[in-house]
């Protein structure tokens, strides 16, 4: 398995399965450790409105350990590493764009006299 990521004391955060032959790069299993539901569920979201995402799907194998399987298969010609790249790019700037709506929803609530 190859890292995506620097490795940490405890060992890497992110690795990537070893892709079959006649797969290429358009599909891949990356596995997350530390991670649940909230970062799976996110990003399975934001890839599938990607149109050159195929499919993509997470597991958690088991409750108990803190490991998140995430599957993603595209187009040809499209790897599922920029895929993964660009779905991170669109979750920040989505939870940005929350950000900025609920302080101002908050202001808004404050400004309202009692």
């Amino acid at each position: 398995m190859t890292s995506l990521t620097p490795p940490e004391k405890d060992g890497n955060r992110l690795t990537v399965q070893a892709a079959d032959n006649t797969s290429g790069e358009s599909c891949r299993t990356f596995i997350f450790r530390k991670e649940n539901h909230t970062l799976g569920n996110c990003l399975q979201s934001i890839l599938l409105k990607n149109p050159q995402v195929v499919f993509a799907g997470y597991t958690i194998p088991h409750p108990s350990e803190e490991i998140m399987h995430l599957r993603i298969q595209t187009t040809e010609g499209y790897p599922a590493q920029s895929a993964l790249r660009k779905a991170f790019i669109d979750l920040k700037k989505e939870a940005e764009d929350l950000k900025k709506k609920f302080n101002s929803a908050v202001q808004e609530y404050e400004t309202i006299p009692s």
